[in-house]
């Protein structure tokens, strides 16, 4: 029987695409490109393989006509012929710069060691992104308003969370974090560290300590085990936890602060899903409106909006009455309410009529602040007091939030 010709399978297109060697930094990259405000440093500076394709003139002030171009794109949305001139220079270069240094990593010139993901985003903004796009980390790349928003993908939601928890783990002990247990006693096949004698109608086998239970008898030379000086260990009850992080995305979080609060969601998330427990993160993004934020979204969030807190804390509770386990309710915000979603009541009383309603489900109300502004202190102050289990904290830098969450997680 003749037999086929046989062919290799083909290579995919991501394998393919490897061979540029950036995907040894390609998920730093991500990163930086995620979060500007995280800076590293390296040995190689790669603003020198640009200069080094420029004109003596732009590469003597290199860093000057980079500014100028970014300020007259941004501002204005183009420029005049002898700036334009310039620009087409400095993208020239960067691109040989480029390609350049794609090789240098993919024959292991340079390292991952040796190199600021940070610079290099800053000098090869376009390239990266570029780059990124093509192995799937970018959906697509819009532009407003002489600014480019990047529309990221769930397999980069993925990879980011990965990252983002070990920055954040890299700042705790290793003491572990999982699930939640309570003192409650009651039937349960998990047992406590607390000795006491054994209940044959509470306790189950499980629950039995027969090393101590043997005791007894072993200090009177028998071994024998006695019904009467049986002992156990106090069952403990396991409870779930159902998380719900209410994220401000409202004008004012812009920048610095809805990224620390987007770090700090892939964190608990990603915390979550390692511990491998019943735990639930719910994630619901408000301004004068409130939704929630599905899995493979959260890294697209844009500020904008007014604020209203009211609405965001009656969103909370509704998920928590529907919901078994006890509840940890984040609120994240930067400032005093601005919105309603009652008509009757002014942003401030909303806000703390809410937080009053928080009594009636079974959860712990943690308000972080990122403003410090004397209304908004009281108003905080006031809801911790009004939902009768709550505690107050304020970030000066909301990058350090992730570390907080996975804390009160463990």
């Amino acid at each position: 029987m003749p037999t086929l010709p046989t062919t290799d399978k083909p290579e995919c297109s991501l394998c393919q695409k490897s061979e540029s060697g950036l995907e040894k930094i390609a998920e730093d990259l991500l990163y930086s490109l995620f979060n500007p405000y995280h800076r590293d440093t390296g040995d190689f500076d790669v603003s020198e393989l640009i200069k080094k394709h420029l004109s003596p003139e732009m590469a003597k002030d290199f860093e000057m006509y980079s500014s100028v171009f970014q300020d007259l794109m941004k501002t204005f949305g183009f420029m005049s012929n002898y700036w334009a001139e310039k620009n087409k220079e400095l993208k020239e270069a960067k691109q040989k710069a480029w390609e350049e240094l794609k090789e240098m990593i993919k024959k292991g010139d340079l390292s991952k060691e040796d190199l600021s993901m940070s610079q290099i985003v800053d000098n090869f903004f376009d390239e990266v992104v570029d780059e990124l796009q093509q192995l799937g980390y970018i959906e697509e790349v819009e532009t407003r308003f002489h600014r480019k928003v990047i529309n990221y993908t769930a397999k980069a939601e993925s990879i980011l969370a990965e990252k983002v928890l070990s920055l954040s783990l890299q700042n705790l002990d290793k003491r572990s974090y999982g699930e939640h247990e309570t003192e409650k006693l009651g039937q349960s096949i998990f047992s406590s560290e607390r000795v006491v004698e054994y209940d044959p109608y509470t306790h189950h086998y499980d629950n039995i300590d027969f090393a101590e239970s043997l005791l007894k008898s072993a200090m009177r030379g028998e071994i024998e085990l006695n019904e009467n000086e049986m002992v156990a260990r106090q069952p403990k009850h396991t409870e779930r936890c159902v998380y719900v992080m209410l994220i401000d995305v409202s004008d004012s979080m812009r920048g610095r602060k809805i990224i620390g609060a987007i770090e700090a969601a892939l964190c608990l998330r990603k915390a979550i899903r390692r511990a491998g427990g019943n735990d639930e993160l719910r994630v619901i993004a408000f301004n004068h409106r409130a939704h929630e934020i599905r899995e493979g979204e959260i890294l697209n969030l844009e500020a904008r909006g007014r604020t209203d807190i009211g609405l965001a804390l009656k969103r909370a509770r509704r998920i928590l009455k529907g919901s078994s386990g006890t509840g940890v309710v984040f609120l994240i915000s930067d400032g005093k309410p601005t919105s309603s979603y009652n008509p009757y009541l002014t942003p401030w009383r909303c806000a703390l009529k809410e937080a009053e309603k928080m009594r009636n489900v079974d959860a712990r109300l943690q308000i972080i602040m990122f403003g410090k502004e004397g209304r908004f202190l009281e108003l905080c102050k006031n809801m911790a007091r009004l939902s009768g289990n709550a505690n107050l904290f304020h970030f000066s830098d909301p990058l350090n939030l992730k570390n907080f969450v996975v804390r009160r997680f463990r």
